[in-house]
C-alpha cells in the first residue's frame, strides 16, 4: 500500500539519512524529532505576531504595522538547523515523506481555529512548473485533514518576481507588491487562515492578506511551519520568559 512505501518497516531516517530506524508513522528517526522539539517558538514571543518582545514594549513587527491586515500568526518552529533542512528537502527536493510530522506539529500550534477556508500561499506559474509542487498547499491540506477545515485557492500570484529568499530584506515588501490577485468570491465575508512554509519578513504574508481583505475577507490569519529569527540560540534560551536585549527579528 501507499503508506507501506513512504514509511517502510525499518527504513532509514527520510531527514538524516541515518540507518537508525525511523518511526513509522513519520519516516523520522527520533534525534531528528527531537531537534526539532528543541526549536520550538518560545512561549514569550509576541501572542499575535510571533515576534520578539522587550520586556514591556510593544515587539518591533506590530509597532511598526508590518503586517497590519493580519490578526494573529501561528507557527510551530524557529526555522533553524534541523526544520531548515525539512523545509528544504520539502520544497527544493520533492521529499514529502515526513509532511504528517510537519502538518501535525502545525496543527498542533494552530490553538485558535475559528476559520471558514485555508488558503495556501500560491507559487508563480513558472516556480510551480519548476518544482511540481507547491509546498505551501502541501501544508495546507495537512492542516485541513486535521482540523477539517476546507482548502481554496484563493489566490494566484502573478508575474514572476524574484524569490524573496534572493531579495535583500528592505526590498522584500516591494518585490511582492501587487503581485497576488484573488480568483474566487468564496473567501468574501470568511476568517481566512493563510497557510505557508516560512515567515521572514512577513512581506509575502502581509501582501496575500491585504489581497484578500481587498476582496471581501473578513478577517486573515497566517500559519506557518518556521518563523525566522536572527539568534535562534537566545530564542531557546529564553524558556518561555519575555525577550530582553539585543534579540530582533530578521526584518529590523
Amino acid at each position: 500500500c501507499i503508506r507501506d512505501s513512504l514509511y517502510p518497516q525499518g527504513a532509514s531516517c527520510q531527514l538524516c539519512g541515518d540507518m537508525r530506524m525511523a518511526v513509522e508513522k513519520y519516516a523520522l528517526c527520533e534525534k531528528c524529532m527531537q531537534e526539532m522539539e528543541g526549536e520550538k517558538v518560545p512561549a514569550g514571543a509576541c501572542d499575535r505576531c510571533l515576534s520578539p518582545v522587550r520586556r514591556g514594549k510593544k515587539c518591533a513587527m506590530c509597532a511598526s504595522g508590518h503586517m497590519k491586515d493580519i490578526e494573529k500568526c501561528y507557527a510551530p518552529f524557529c526555522y533553524h538547523k534541523t526544520v531548515r533542512k525539512a523545509v528544504h528537502e520539502l520544497k527544493f527536493q520533492q521529499n514529502a515523506s515526513f509532511l504528517e510530522y510537519l502538518c501535525e506539529k502545525m496543527t498542533d500550534a494552530l490553538i485558535d481555529r475559528d476559520f471558514d477556508v485555508i488558503c495556501p500561499v500560491p507559487l508563480s506559474r513558472q516556480r510551480m512548473e519548476k518544482r511540481g509542487k507547491n509546498q505551501s498547499r502541501l501544508l495546507a491540506g495537512g492542516v485541513a485533514l486535521r482540523t477539517g477545515m476546507p482548502v481554496s485557492d484563493l489566490l494566484i500570484r502573478t508575474g514572476n518576481q524574484k524569490p524573496q529568499s534572493r531579495t535583500p530584506l528592505e526590498k522584500r515588501a516591494m518585490n511582492v507588491k501587487d503581485c497576488f490577485q484573488c480568483v474566487s468570491e468564496e473567501g468574501k465575508g470568511k476568517r481566512i487562515l493563510l497557510v505557508d512554509d516560512v515567515r521572514t519578513t512577513g512581506s509575502t504574508a502581509q501582501a496575500c492578506a491585504k489581497t484578500l481583505k481587498a476582496a471581501g475577507a473578513k478577517s486573515v490569519c497566517l500559519c506557518t511551519l518556521a518563523v525566522v529569527y536572527r539568534n535562534p540560540k537566545k530564542f531557546r534560551q529564553l524558556k518561555g520568559g519575555a525577550y530582553q536585549g539585543s534579540l530582533y527579528m530578521l526584518s529590523h
